[in-house]
């Protein structure tokens, strides 16, 4: 099988800032993200530190170091403007043949022309995460389904990204597949009721599945589990922003977590 290769587009803190202190958590973050994601791809034992001292590099063992399947990156600078009139200035002429397109936190005007240069590259695939309520509004949304539609490119927005699955995709899917990225995927070995190894099959892009599948080992298998869980991703530093999201009513860290507690639900209720 031909290894998937990808080019990622990311930029720096978010269009709109309301205060000081958002201000410098937002730069943090948004610009933190797409390394963290490349971190998680190239197996960096710096990605996690939840366990501390107690670390048994546990994510070394069970994932691959897949950075060479990243063909490039193009970093954008912080841009505050409410409008660019020229987003041609601030995207490369073209950039190399890859399969899959990562767009992370991009101002709207320039988003709305990546996926004609994704797919002059030969990209199969547009996918803008959205990890934070100002990455990605409902009207670029739907402009970028329609251009990715003309260009023949799958496109998918997921809120947050580890709520990306592979239905109805060829490409996205196979993403899934191979980078083990996405909607998180657990297998429970259970021995009399308790937990005796989680295997890890799609870890959320941040990571965090890793760090829950060694707590998980002991526990018991009812709603005890769920608890470990949400306590065990309280320890982890999320990607998602905890800032509130009008469509969730609620912020997109919550909902990762929910995303993360339905996997474990669907799990402990299958046969």
């Amino acid at each position: 099988m031909i290894p998937i290769k990808l080019y990622i587009i990311s930029a720096g803190a978010a269009p709109r800032v309301l205060n000081k202190e958002e201000s410098e958590y937002a730069l943090a973050f948004n610009e933190n993200f797409a390394q963290r994601f490349i971190k998680h791809l190239s197996n960096d034992e710096s990605l996690c530190t939840a366990c501390h001292d107690d670390c048994v590099e546990c994510r070394l063992s069970l994932v691959d170091d897949l950075s060479g399947n990243i063909a490039g990156q193009h970093k954008l600078p912080l841009l505050t403007d409410q409008f660019i009139d020229d987003p041609q200035e601030y995207l490369p002429a073209s950039v190399p043949g890859h399969d899959i397109t990562l767009a992370f936190n991009i101002h709207f005007d320039i988003l709305l022309d990546v996926p004609k240069l994704a797919a002059k590259a030969g990209s199969r695939a547009l996918i803008a995460p959205v990890e934070d309520p100002d990455w990605l509004g409902g009207w670029t949304k739907a402009r970028l389904e329609e251009e990715c539609a003309e260009l023949g490119l799958e496109f998918a927005a997921p809120k947050p990204f580890c709520r990306l699955t592979g239905d109805g995709y060829e490409y996205i899917k196979a993403f899934i597949e191979e980078f083990k990225v996405g909607r998180p995927e657990v297998e429970l070995d259970i021995d009399g009721g308790i937990v005796t190894h989680a295997h890890v099959i799609t870890s959320a892009p941040c990571g965090a599945t890793y760090y829950l599948a060694r707590l998980f080992k002991g526990a018991t298998a009812d709603d005890k589990l769920l608890e470990v869980a949400c306590k065990g991703l309280s320890s982890y530093p999320c990607t998602a922003s905890t800032k509130i999201d009008p469509e969730f009513k609620d912020s997109i860290t919550h909902e990762a977590n929910y995303i993360m507690m339905d996997v474990l639900k669907e799990k402990l209720n299958s046969p």
